[in-house]
């Protein structure tokens, strides 16, 4: 687990396991057009999800008290811990 600070608390960042690393990573989808990538759908769905199965404690609530930014901010920190075990 890693300590991460955001908004006024700290929050524990978890390991996830390769089960739910992938559903993350499958949750935003794509659609293109020849070779060009058009459109991005799900990214709240995935930010939300990476939030929800990467910290400790993330329900409703607390995912709820936190700014768009904030949202952000976390979802890229649990993406990045997860990356340091590969």
């Amino acid at each position: 687990m890693k300590d991460f600070k955001v908004k006024d608390k700290s929050v524990k960042i978890k390991e996830m396991s390769v089960d739910d690393i992938d559903f993350c990573n499958d949750v935003p989808q794509m659609r293109y057009e020849g070779d060009q990538v058009v459109a991005i759908t799900n990214l709240s769905k995935a930010r939300t999800s990476w939030i929800r199965r990467g910290v400790e404690g993330a329900d409703d609530k607390f995912i709820k008290s936190l700014s768009e930014d904030e949202k952000n901010e976390l979802s890229l920190a649990v993406q990045e811990f997860q990356r340091l075990g590969e």
